[in-house]
């Protein structure tokens, strides 16, 4: 991992650390509106179980609007937190607007670099990852957060892998809550805003679709 890289991990792990030690029930609020309070232990197992508590993770620290001011726990953090160096405060100010967004798989490499196109606020992106590369493959789709470190772009430590046949239902139910935000919270906004806002949208697609694959819907 380049330097960047290095940090934002050392800075995440101690973010969550500070979240843990004084926010204790905010935590517990922010882990069952994450859930509609369900247990993912009734439902998930082994490498899923891990893969979700990961999500809510990233999801708490970067998109959870603590207070009524809405701040998140980078902004909590950055101004708590007085012994923070000018090279830490800059790779939080770097990501903490990033939002989980749609991604589908256009290629993947030799040199297992995967080719990413954002389905929600478009772009495309190089994103070399190893540990995905070899269980990945042209069409997939899956929600995460892109970050640029190290001038390079990496993913996040969330990923919420959905199945193919369920792109659409995707597609077409965040299109639909993005209209009821424009209409009811803020006529003015974009789909980046949105997201930011309402990022958790991507963990209840992810419940969806591992309690009723695409196939059962249509055979119900």
């Amino acid at each position: 991992m380049g330097k960047e890289q290095d940090l934002k991990t050392t800075l995440f792990q101690s973010m969550i650390l500070y979240a843990r030690e004084n926010y204790k029930d905010t935590i517990d609020k922010a882990y069952e509106y994450f859930w509609e309070d369900n247990y993912p232990e009734d439902f998930l197992r082994g490498t899923a179980l891990d893969i979700a508590f990961l999500n809510f993770e990233d999801w708490l620290i970067f998109d959870y609007k603590v207070n009524n001011d809405k701040e998140t726990f980078i902004d909590i953090y950055s101004k708590c937190n007085k012994e923070l160096k000018d090279d830490e405060l800059a790779l939080l100010n770097k990501v903490k607007e990033t939002v989980l967004s749609l991604y589908e798989v256009i290629s993947v490499s030799h040199e297992e670099e995967i080719h990413l196109k954002d389905l929600l606020l478009g772009g495309d992106f190089i994103v070399n990852n190893r540990n995905l590369a070899g269980g990945i493959k042209m069409g997939d789709i899956f929600a995460t957060r892109l970050l640029t470190l190290d001038d390079k772009t990496v993913m996040s430590n969330c990923v919420y892998p959905y199945t193919g046949g369920y792109k659409k239902t995707i597609l077409e139910y965040i299109e639909k809550e993005f209209y009821r935000y424009t209409k009811n919270e803020n006529p003015e906004s974009t789909m980046k805003k949105f997201l930011k806002d309402y990022g958790d949208v991507f963990n209840i697609l992810w419940i969806d679709n591992i309690r009723i694959p695409p196939q059962k819907k249509e055979e119900s």
